[in-house]
């Protein structure tokens, strides 16, 4: 007899989400749910802000308990491994040696840090911040740290450093290309980021890999490019890859970007052909650029959520297809608003695309009004259309973020964003919007290459 139950490997923004829609909407469709982690439903943005005590404790990061699963009559495993996946059988095996039988299956194994190949990284006193376990610990080790190294530039660690520099800890960020966010920001907006890290007492070295992490047992000191540095403590931040070592043990497709390869409902592929009650999503899947059409891994919160809306009506047999992406994204330094969707000058030229671009200053409210701060917008395009935008400032960035990005969608051009109505109060915003002027300039340079 044919199982009707739903398996999700991994409980995080994809599968967890998806699965509670669906118990929602079909109480009737049993649920299982295995996780690696002791505690499922909470938010990994948040760490960063507990660990600079913006945030209370990382128990306000649990969004939802045990009791909620089970008024809902979701089956939810967690510190519970799935070690096997039999397509043939239908079945996954459980750490122990359990088998369960599924009728349709989706993998949501997320992200795993990416570890430098280094010696060292396994000394006492290097540490990462994935899961709330590995906050916890870090915040208790930070209580007898003086100095940090924190090893890449992205978005977790830098949003991490402030918590280090307001307790007056050294912080040294590592980053081995040539600027912070490189895949995120182009290096003149870079600038006015490492600016606000190094006003803040952070050192950056930039252009240098790590070596070394060096001790006997814990933690001394990191070699950098033939410099040695004094640290207690190493915080691994460069970056994720697609967790992708079980699907790939059952023989599923892997694609060239790293992820797992699914089509637009989802499905999982072997030997480039979609098994119908196998699917996939989240930080695991590749996914594809509205921009240049290429597949891309996508490692967004945001994203995974979006994701299991479409996948929980996929599974509920009334899926539509999941459209393309441009990851817009947010982060948060300090005071300081880092925003930016679509392609950077350097992933243009990566896709064999020209790139024209413009960069304004402006303000976030009326120049009259008080309190207002300064706001730098840069928009890309390709002659045509907008294909990136990246914003820097202490207010206003996520809303015009989010504007950009659907402009972008809509493949709009500078000339048809800059004729778009905007709304003006001098509290939040000057009389002509930092994007109307930004693409109304943008707009002009088109038009001068190409006479």
């Amino acid at each position: 007899m044919t199982s009707d139950r739903i398996v999700f490997i991994g409980a995080g923004g994809a599968g967890l989400t998806a699965a509670f829609t669906i118990a929602r909407k079909r109480p009737d469709i049993p649920i299982t749910l295995f996780s690696k982690d002791p505690v499922v439903a909470y938010s990994q943005c948040g760490m960063p802000f507990v660990l600079d005590k913006k945030i209370e404790g990382f128990d306000k990061l649990v969004l939802y308990t045990p009791e909620v699963f089970k008024d809902l009559g979701l089956d939810v495993r967690t510190s519970t491994a799935v070690t096997g996946i039999d397509l043939d059988a239908k079945t996954v095996t459980i750490e122990g040696g359990e088998t369960m039988e599924y009728g349709k299956l989706v993998i949501a194994t997320g992200s795993v840090p990416f570890v430098p190949p280094v010696p060292g990284v396994g000394l006492k006193g290097v540490y990462r911040l994935l899961n709330l376990d590995d906050g916890r610990k870090l915040a208790e080790a930070m209580d007898n740290v003086e100095s940090v190294v924190i090893i890449g530039g992205g978005p977790i660690g830098l949003e991490t450093a402030p918590a280090f520099l307001d307790r007056f800890i050294d912080v040294t960020i590592v980053e081995r290309m040539q600027q912070l966010m490189p895949s995120a920001l182009d290096p003149d907006m870079t600038k006015m980021l490492e600016d606000h890290l190094k006003e803040k007492g952070a050192v950056l070295i930039t252009g240098k890999g790590v070596d070394s992490i060096n001790g006997e047992d814990k933690v001394e000191s990191v070699s950098v490019g033939g410099e040695t540095i004094h640290a207690d403590m190493v915080l691994l931040s460069a970056g994720v890859k697609p967790n992708v070592e079980l699907a790939k043990k059952a023989g599923i497709d892997i694609g060239p970007a790293g992820g797992i390869d699914v089509d637009e409902h989802f499905h999982v592929k072997k030997n480039g052909r979609a098994l119908e009650d196998v699917y996939a999503a989240g930080d695991c899947i590749e996914e594809v650029n509205a921009i240049t059409n290429r597949k891309v891994v996508c490692a967004i919160g945001t994203v995974a959520n979006r994701q299991a809306g479409f996948l929980a009506d996929e599974l509920m047999g009334i899926g539509v297809p999941y459209g393309q992406v441009l990851c817009p994204a947010i982060t948060i330094v300090g005071d300081l608003q880092i925003g930016s969707v679509g392609l950077t000058t350097r992933g243009c030229e990566m896709a064999g695309i020209k790139p024209v671009s413009f960069k304004a200053k402006s303000n976030t409210r009326a120049r009259y009004y008080p309190e207002g701060k300064h706001l730098d917008i840069k928009l890309i395009a390709d002659g045509q259309r907008i294909v990136g935008a990246q914003l820097i400032g202490k207010e206003g960035v996520h809303g015009r973020i989010n504007e950009l990005t659907l402009a972008i969608h809509k493949k709009m051009t500078p000339a048809e964003l800059a004729a778009v109505e905007t709304c003006y109060a001098p509290p939040v915003s000057p009389m002509i919007d930092p994007i109307t002027y930004t693409a109304e300039m943008l707009s002009l340079r088109c038009k001068k290459l190409k006479k």
